[in-house]
């Protein structure tokens, strides 16, 4: 019987696939520099219609920022549009994409054709992904049926504590909450509503006994056999930001759509649902890219969300013989704070 296993997702398998999740990252930062450079310049940068487009859903981060933060972004932006030969460099075959246009971003990018260099056989992604190793029925051997493991069909993730080892540049206490966005295994999104942890100073510790349960999963729904892997995306932020988790949990949608689009373009086929591992792998890697274009391109110190995730062999796996893994630890900084959150999984009936 193997065991259970969990980490913070981290990276991606396959230089091919990375390549054309970089590929997806770029179309994001376009849809960034759009926004800023609209909030500068509306009449050459027109915003496009509707309020599904990427541009839209990166504008609903934008305007939460303060607006002498809006404004040095659109300053940084449309100097860098100026400045061509670096950008092409920077975008490769993107460059032609027109912020100019109410054409979205999106649209502009499907339009392009598809780089030859980023396309692979579809074989590529079935050797990045994990090797099953059991089913949701064992059998058992009648030798062992009296030390026989109880099968537990369900998995949870917990919140032990949340430790301020920093207070933010806020002028008053930390309102700190915490929420976030559970990838099943099938590709499911499942937001998780913020709930506030509390008030910190440096110092200052909320410990949940027993633990808080974050989100649950049911080790036997869905069509996907075993091993089952799950993701949890954990999101902090101050309590002032309202409507930070809901960005998160629309950004992942949005970039999960992206993402199985690109990758089923670059294989020659459209991506059956529910996606592999990989595929998930790659989404969590595009959002924390997503991310990292918040804090270069808008200068925005924001908390960056850790993924963390389990993969479960079966019913009667264990983590080293315990149904609760270890306790696990992830350091969110942002706001010129830093925050230190510990929690574990745990199998149950």
């Amino acid at each position: 019987m193997s065991d259970n296993t969990d980490s913070v997702v981290t990276g991606i398998p396959s230089a091919k696939v990375l390549a054309v999740a970089e590929r997806v990252v770029r179309e994001f930062q376009l849809a960034a520099e759009k926004v800023a450079a609209h909030h500068n310049e509306p009449a050459k940068y027109p915003m496009p219609a509707g309020s599904t487009a990427m541009e839209h859903l990166m504008a609903s981060r934008f305007k939460a920022l303060p607006e002498a933060a809006r404004k040095k972004a659109a300053d940084r932006v449309v100097a860098d549009l100026k400045n061509v030969p670096s950008r092409a460099k920077k975008l490769d075959d993107l460059a032609k994409v027109d912020l100019r246009s109410t054409t979205t971003v999106e649209a502009q990018v499907k339009k392009l054709p598809f780089p030859a260099k980023l396309r692979f056989p579809v074989d590529e992604l079935r050797k990045a992904a994990p090797v099953a190793e059991a089913s949701v029925t064992e059998s058992v051997d009648p030798e062992d049926a009296a030390v026989a493991v109880v099968p537990l069909r369900q998995v949870e993730l917990r919140l032990h504590r949340v430790k301020c080892l920093e207070e933010t540049n806020e002028f008053f206490k930390d309102e700190i909450g915490l929420g976030g966005t559970a990838i099943d295994e099938s590709g499911d999104v499942e937001k998780i509503s913020t709930f506030k942890v509390r008030s910190f100073h440096t110092g200052g510790v909320q410990t949940y006994t027993p633990p808080r349960r974050l989100v649950r999963f049911s080790l036997t729904e869905g069509p996907v056999k075993f091993p089952k892997t799950y993701f949890v995306a954990l999101v902090l932020a101050e309590l002032d930001q309202g409507g930070f988790s809901d960005f998160v949990n629309r950004l992942y949608l949005k970039v999960r759509d992206a993402v199985a689009e690109a990758v089923g373009t670059a294989v020659g086929a459209p991506l059956p649902f529910p996606i592999d591992d990989v595929i998930r792998k790659v989404v969590i890697f595009v959002v924390k890219k997503v991310f990292d274009i918040f804090r270069t391109i808008w200068q925005d110190d924001i908390f960056q969300p850790f993924t963390v995730e389990t993969t479960i062999p079966s019913l009667t796996s264990r983590w080293a013989g315990r149904t609760d893994s270890t306790e696990r630890v992830v350091t969110f900084t942002g706001h010129g704070g830093r925050y230190q959150l510990v929690y574990d999984w745990r199998m149950f009936s």
